[in-house]
């Protein structure tokens, strides 16, 4: 992955979208989605790596296969309500990006309480 490509590609969508929108504001807004669509583009291939040494690590726990799936759960929910959240920003709809991210760290927060009570068991057996 590129850093430089990307952080290119979102200042120059950044600096198009402002100029643009006083003028023109649906292709503001059509840039800025561009921009976004190209940058994930650019990252989406690169998940590849990732589900690979998630792979791994879910053959090594032998009898907890659960707690990769919820770690994948948590991170989706984590990645989307972020995503969400910034989308309505950009439409100026800040009162509802925030609603979503609390939605998010909720939802988080919920899908946390098996490897959180599962931590609590294995300290509770290691303590006399």
């Amino acid at each position: 992955m590129d850093i430089y490509r990307i952080t290119a590609v979102g200042l120059i969508g950044a600096v198009l979208s402002v100029a643009l929108k006083k003028e023109n504001p649906q292709l503001a807004m059509a840039v800025s989605i561009a921009a976004g669509v190209v940058i994930l583009g650019f990252v989406l291939p690169e998940l590849k790596a990732v589900f690979y040494l998630l792979d791994r690590i879910n053959g090594m726990l032998a009898g907890e296969k659960g707690y990769v799936r919820l770690i994948l759960k948590i991170t989706a929910a984590a990645y989307i309500s972020s995503f969400g959240a910034g989308v309505c920003r950009d439409f100026g709809e800040s009162s509802i990006g925030d609603k979503i991210e609390l939605g998010g760290k909720i939802i988080i927060l919920i899908y946390s309480i098996p490897v959180i009570t599962g931590l609590l068991d294995m300290l509770s057996e290691l303590l006399p």
